[in-house]
């Protein structure tokens, strides 16, 4: 298999696994205890603003096409943004998850880190070089 297929098919199935996540923390709330419902119920309203989730989002979205078709300013965003929000998840305070939606975080972050080492420390670097 080459590896610019190994490459996209990673950075579908992160893309999926982070999907997953999010519709299996929407929609398994009630499986949690009723004292972490009403927890989230309550910061619900104080997580970043709209603009920033709006922002972030479309980033995301220009980046993974940008990835897909191996342009370089794409590598930069996805880098960018990883590096901006890690520092953000101690500031957020305590996070509540369904072990679904946990597991499946995981795995995204997982395949992220596994992208992130391809862009720059595998022979697929290249094709960013070239693609720009």
């Amino acid at each position: 298999m080459p590896i610019t297929t190994l490459f996209r098919i990673i950075l579908i199935a992160g893309l999926l696994t982070a999907i997953i996540g999010v519709v299996a923390g929407m929609t398994l709330v009630d499986t949690l205890p009723t004292i972490l419902q009403e927890y989230l119920t309550q910061v619900e309203n104080e997580e970043m603003s709209d603009n920033t989730a709006v922002t972030t989002l479309i980033l995301l979205i220009a980046s993974t096409i940008g990835l897909w078709k191996f342009k370089n300013w794409a590598r930069i965003i996805y880098i960018v943004i990883t590096i901006v929000l890690l520092p953000l998840y101690p500031a957020m305070g305590p996070i509540v998850m369904n072990p679904w939606e946990a597991m499946f975080g995981d795995i995204a972050l997982i395949l992220e880190g596994v992208l992130i080492a391809m862009m720059f420390f595998s022979p697929i670097h290249k094709e960013f070089k070239t693609k720009s």
